[in-house]
Formats: structure tokens, C-alpha cells, sequence
């Protein structure tokens, strides 16, 4: 029986997937795939993502209304049942499926979100659907369509597509498409999809001066440490109100860095060729907005697709175009590809009147206060089985040879039998440890019975090993073997490292719950301490904007070095944002805008960039978000009460994740990321947590 809301999913199948559910027109839960999955990027099929978005509304998949899809590549022609594994949609579920194509649910992507009512939209990415796939070409000017040969559609796909939104709807103005590229011959630096794609070439530089595309963002943060003038040659053929990419420079780079190790050796090298691709880069994203603009103009733009992810080149826009009002899709890359999808059916499909949207980007679960006890309280006790796991295994990896007291010839053969945990063994012979892994190796001469908590507190203080075995905690079947464990194995060497890399035993955790947790938390901030900041619905999108955050006080000069060292574990010359008091927000920057989803870059003004340098940039710029209380109270209230405290209405913000790890999205998950690294405080709701 339907329960009177009309629900539409949409769902996006390209890497970073993701899935949103509306209910009566608004996104009630939308959740990205990776952040379930814990796989940064992940993609494909759609099960997972589409399960959390229902049970978080409390519906099943039969109370949907419509269903509608993207994945880049093919329509879905043989049946909804199978992608890259099982999907939900059987033959027992009667729910209307539509298929539309990429850089459409882009488009509507910002459609649905923008705050506008009439306006153009312009997406640019590395790569979007095949010309065969696409059902936008109506109406649109497609140049050299009559050169695409009608058997191979398919190898000529979307690079930029241009709309106009009004109240007669979406119309397409434009649509350039480029044929597939040379990726197959491998060259470093050749783009891996379409020739002529702005996205295309910045990924595959990238890859060139990381390894990888794993964050195409990391190249616009090197870029401030280049030369000028390193590289003279033009990227890209600007012409005709379309781009290009030459080809011809690109043979003459032929040392891509195959570790972070050559990456560090050469790092000048890099950093020149990220600030030659950056400004490219940003000319031709400058030419393509003009050019559009030409064929239609509003004065406020929307805009998505990979591409609009470049908060340097998205700051130039307002300044050297005619665009008057910028709308950046906070999930602009193919994670938002399902928000444009469930928007889509709504407004398209089911022909229903827009509702304008409230601006937050926090469409996750809102974890409940007795949950979030619940856990707290499991992790006091040493229940909390996958950190229980990751320390146990830490344990034997660390464990090294010690010296025995008694030198002995005995053979001995422990076996660890660690309850809900698994089996550890460890070997002892000629007076020495020899090996200490998990599983069977050898036939046992001793057995140990231990619980995995009661394990973790003997790994942490060693002494315990003794004390817990006197009091009959747990049971060793041969006491001289025990006793040569202990007096063979380095335990205390153990320890120390476990110490070091955990901050500390994970049992040892003392929580308080308290009303004025933000005013505490601000305390905390103020005298220089580093904390996880996990409150309400997770957000949506590649950014922290102040529910999933790590914070600190930019004012501090070390900040910046600490937490990419100690608790991002990322290269050092990664930039953090700063968030800041909307009111605020021009005493410290040359912002003549509001900046909520930390999408633009801003100057910082001169007076300010050694009293805030943790999130001044080495150019002396900042990627800006403006905080207010519409959507992001808590936040707000948090830098109110940090500048009382401070006079600075500034705060260090990043995201809850180290180097390739999704950001948190549960409450478990960010008590095992705070057991992991060195942040010194860690607050859920209103407990403030510490070790």
C-alpha cells in the first residue's frame, strides 16, 4: 500500500555513484557509494547506495513511484535486473524505470538545487554519453554533426553541453561532442577518453604527476609551487567558440612519477607542469563560458560536470565573463549524477511543478542520540569488533624478536585462539621468536584462549599478559610455553608502536555529554587542540562543510604541517580551507560572494595571511566557505563561540578522512578513524570524546 508521498529515485552508475530519493519533490536522503562501501570512488552497481536511501526513509523499493538511471555508457536496452552484479529491480517490482543521458542529469543536477529561476547551464567533464545515447540533441546546435559516421555514434561522446532553463523548461542550445581518444597507445600524458576534452587533459596530468586520478584536485594545489614560463606550449586550439587539444606537445613528456618517492624527487618538475595545466586550463573554461554566453544570457549561470570542481578557475569566472550570478553544483562530478536523475523524473517524467530547493547539501541519515550511546558505550567496553580486529593484527605484524632470558633449544608453537577475531600464531625456537602471523602454520604446542577485548588491553600494557592470566581472565594450556612467549617476544616493543600509531589504548576512551558541547568545543579549538567534528546528516559531495569536518585554529603556524603529517597522511603540500562567518568573511578576504559549498578560491587580504596562514595557500589564496545558520546552525554557533574567544571568526576545516579514504559517514567509523591518527578530541552530537 503506497503511503500517500510520491517517492522518485534516481540513481547514477559511473564511477563515484550514488543514489538520491525524492519525496514530494525534495531530497529527503541521498547517499554516494563510497561512503558505504568505504572504496573511494566507487561506482557501478547501485545496490548498496539504494538500500540505505530506502531504509533511511523507512520505505521499500515497491513504495517508489519512479525510477530513473544514468550510467554513462548504454541505455539499459536489455533490462534494469543486471549491473556489474544483481540490482534491485526484479520482475516483482513494478516501478517505472527512464534512462537518460549524462551530461542531462548534470544539467538537471543544478536545475533541481539552483536557487535561481531563470537561467543557462553549462556542463563541462572529461567524458559524458556517446552521441547514441543521448535524448537532449532536440533543438541543439551541434557543430560537425554531419561528420560523425552514423556507424560509429558510439565513439563520439559529450565533452560540453550548454542549456536554458526557464518557465517553458530545459532547452539544449549547444552540445560539442569528440571522438574517442588515443588512450590505447598508452602515451603519459595522453588523455584516457575523449581528444578534446578540457577534464580529459587536466586527469591525465594528473595522473602524470600523481600516478593516479584518484583526486584530480591535488594538481590545482600543487600548481601555486610552479614557474612561470617552464612550459610554453598552448594545450589547447581555442577556436570557432570550441576547444581543441593540440596533440604535439605531449610526446615530449615521458616521466610520469611512478611513486610519491619520484614524485618528492622531482617535485619542482611537477609543480611546474600543474601550474602550465591549471592556467590552460582555466583559458580555455574562460573561452567556452564566452562563447556560450553568446548564444544565450541570463546573467546567472549554473554549472556541473568534473570540470566545475576547479575552485581556482571557477573564481575567475565572475571576473572574466559576463556571467553575473555563478551557481556551482556542490556535487558537480558524476557523484551529483544522481540527484540530476531523481530531479529529472520529477519535473520531466512526472510533470510536477519545481520546488526550490533549500540550499543544504546534507542529505545523509541523521544518526539518533541513542545509537550514537550505543556505540560510544560498545567502544568503552572493547566491544567494537573491526577495531578490536585492526589492532590485533597491528599487534602481531609489530611483533619482533626479543632476547631470551634463559636461552633455550625448546621448540614452541603458540597458538592465539582470539575469540570473534581469529587465529594468531606465534613461533619460538633457538631462544628466539621466529615468525608471528595469523592463521595455522605449525601444529600448536600451546593453546590460548582469549577474548578480543581482554587481547587489545594485554597488547596496550603488556604487564597485563601476567596479571590477567594470574586472575583466570583467560586460559594458556602449557605454562612454559606461555611463559617463553613472554620472556622471547619484544612485547613492550610492541606496544610502543601500537601506542604510537593508535594514540593510546582504544579502550581507554572517557567521554562527557554536555548542553554547551559547542562552547566546550570552541574552548578546546582556541587553545590549540585538533578535532573530528561529527554532527547531523553526513553531506553530500566531495567537501566537509561542517557535519563531517576535521577542525583547528588557522592561526596556528604548525597546523597545517601537523595535520597532513599526523592525521591526513597525505603530501605536505596539500592546502586546507578556511570556513568563515558569511558577515565576516571580507575582513579577511576579497570575497564579494557568498561561498558556501567551498567551491571558489578568494585572495586573502594582506594584513591577514601570517595571523591565519594554516589556510592561506602559498599564492596567499584560500578556497573560501561562508558559513550561515540557514542550513549549517551548529557550525555557525561553533565559529560565533570560537570568535568570542579568539576575535578570529575563522576555523580550519577538512574533511573527516585520511589520504584515500572516504569521508566518515558513520559514528563507528569516525571512532576508529580518531583511534587511528592524532587527533586529540573527536565530538558526536553533544559528547566530547577523548582518550
Amino acid at each position: 500500500m503506497k503511503s500517500g508521498h510520491l517517492y522518485v529515485l534516481g540513481t547514477g552508475l559511473s564511477h563515484d555513484g550514488s543514489a538520491c530519493l525524492l519525496k514530494d519533490g525534495k531530497i529527503c536522503v541521498a547517499i554516494e557509494k563510497e561512503r558505504i562501501t568505504r572504496v573511494k570512488h566507487d561506482g557501478g552497481n547501485d545496490t548498496e547506495a539504494i538500500k540505505y536511501c530506502l531504509k533511511a526513509e523507512g520505505i521499500t523499493i515497491h513504495d517508489l513511484d519512479l525510477v530513473v538511471q544514468n550510467a554513462n555508457f548504454g541505455k539499459f536496452a536489455f533490462g534494469n535486473g543486471f549491473f556489474e552484479g544483481q540490482r534491485l529491480f526484479t520482475e516483482e517490482v513494478n516501478v517505472p524505470v527512464v534512462t537518460i543521458s549524462h551530461h542531462l542529469a548534470h544539467a538537471y543536477s543544478t536545475i533541481g538545487t539552483s536557487p535561481f529561476s531563470e537561467f543557462n547551464i553549462l556542463v563541462i567533464d572529461g567524458c559524458g554519453s556517446p552521441y547514441d545515447d543521448c535524448n537532449d540533441l532536440q533543438h541543439a546546435m551541434i557543430p560537425d554533426v554531419d561528420k560523425i559516421p552514423p556507424g560509429l555514434a558510439h565513439l563520439y561522446c559529450e565533452k560540453d553541453s550548454y542549456y536554458q532553463f526557464g518557465r517553458d523548461g530545459n532547452r539544449p542550445l549547444y552540445k560539442d561532442f569528440s571522438e574517442y581518444g588515443y588512450y590505447l597507445k598508452g602515451y603519459p600524458m595522453h588523455p584516457e577518453t575523449t581528444m578534446h576534452s578540457i577534464g580529459g587533459v587536466y586527469n591525465a596530468a594528473s595522473r602524470y604527476c600523481f600516478g593516479n586520478m584518484d583526486d584530480p584536485g591535488k594538481l590545482m594545489g600543487l600548481g601555486p609551487y610552479g614557474k612561470a614560463g617552464v612550459f610554453k606550449d598552448s594545450i589547447f586550439d581555442l577556436r570557432d567558440g570550441r576547444v581543441f587539444v593540440n596533440y604535439g606537445w605531449m610526446n615530449a613528456f615521458r616521466t610520469p612519477a611512478r611513486n610519491y618517492e619520484e614524485f618528492k624527487r622531482n617535485f619542482q618538475y611537477y609543480a611546474d607542469i600543474a601550474y602550465w595545466v591549471q592556467r590552460e586550463t582555466e583559458k580555455a573554461i574562460i573561452y567556452v563560458i564566452n562563447a556560450r554566453l553568446e548564444l544565450s544570457n541570463t546573467g546567472k549561470l549554473c554549472y556541473a560536470g568534473g570540470v566545475a570542481l576547479n575552485a581556482v578557475a571557477n573564481a575567475k569566472i565572475l571576473t572574466h565573463t559576463k556571467a553575473q550570478d555563478l551557481y556551482v553544483q556542490p556535487a558537480a562530478g558524476d557523484n551529483g549524477l544522481s540527484i540530476g536523475c531523481a530531479y529529472y523524473g520529477w519535473l520531466e517524467v512526472l510533470k510536477k511543478e519545481r520546488q526550490i530547493h533549500n540550499q543544504s547539501t546534507c542529505f545523509g541519515f541523521n544518526y539518533p542520540p541513542e545509537s550514537v550511546r550505543k556505540v560510544l558505550n560498545a567502544y568503552k567496553k572493547g566491544n567494537n569488533p573491526l577495531m578490536t580486529n585492526k589492532v590485533i593484527n597491528s599487534f602481531f605484524n609489530s611483533l619482533s624478536p626479543g632476547v631470551s632470558v634463559r636461552p633455550s633449544n625448546r621448540f614452541a608453537v603458540i597458538q592465539f585462539n582470539i575469540e570473534n577475531n581469529g587465529v594468531y600464531q606465534v613461533v619460538i625456537e633457538n631462544g628466539g621468536l621466529t615468525r608471528s602471523s595469523a592463521g595455522i602454520f605449525n601444529t600448536p604446542t600451546s593453546i590460548v584462549n582469549i577474548t578480543g577485548p581482554l587481547f587489545v588491553q594485554c597488547a596496550f600494557h603488556p604487564e597485563y599478559f601476567v596479571s590477567l592470566h594470574k586472575a583466570g581472565k583467560f586460559e594458556v594450556s602449557k605454562s612454559a610455553d606461555w611463559q617463553l612467549f613472554r620472556e622471547t617476544a619484544d612485547l613492550a616493543k610492541a606496544a610502543a608502536s601500537l601506542n604510537e600509531g593508535y594514540g593510546g589504548s582504544v579502550f581507554n576512551l572517557k567521554y562527557t555529554q554536555c548542553a554547551d558541547y559547542i562552547q566546550k568545543a570552541a574552548q578546546l579549538l582556541a587553545s590549540g587542540k585538533v578535532i573530528g567534528w561529527f554532527q547531523d546528516e553526513s553531506e553530500f559531495g566531495p567537501r566537509a562543510l561542517g557535519r563531517r569536518s576535521i577542525l583547528a585554529d588557522p592561526r596556528n603556524p604548525v597546523m597545517r604541517s601537523f595535520i597532513n603529517s599526523e592525521i591526513k597522511f597525505r603530501e605536505d603540500f596539500r592546502p586546507f580551507a578556511p570556513s568563515v562567518l558569511l558577515e565576516d568573511a571580507s575582513v579577511f578576504f576579497n570575497t564579494r560572494n557568498e561561498s558556501p559549498y567551498m567551491i571558489l578560491v578568494d585572495q586573502v587580504k594582506e594584513e591577514w595571511n601570517d595571523k591565519i596562514q594554516s589556510v592561506v595557500h602559498v599564492d596567499a589564496t584560500s578556497r573560501v566557505q561562508t558559513v550561515t545558520p540557514a542550513w549549517n546552525p551548529k557550525y555557525y554557533q561553533l565559529l560565533q563561540e570560537f570568535k568570542k574567544i579568539t576575535g578570529i571568526p575563522v576555523l580550519l576545516n577538512t574533511s573527516f578522512n585520511k589520504r584515500g579514504m572516504p569521508i566518515v559517514e558513520t559514528p563507528t567509523e569516525a571512532l576508529d578513524f580518531f583511534f587511528t591518527c592524532k587527533l586529540d578530541h573527536l565530538v558526536i552530537d553533544d559528547c566530547i570524546i577523548e582518550k
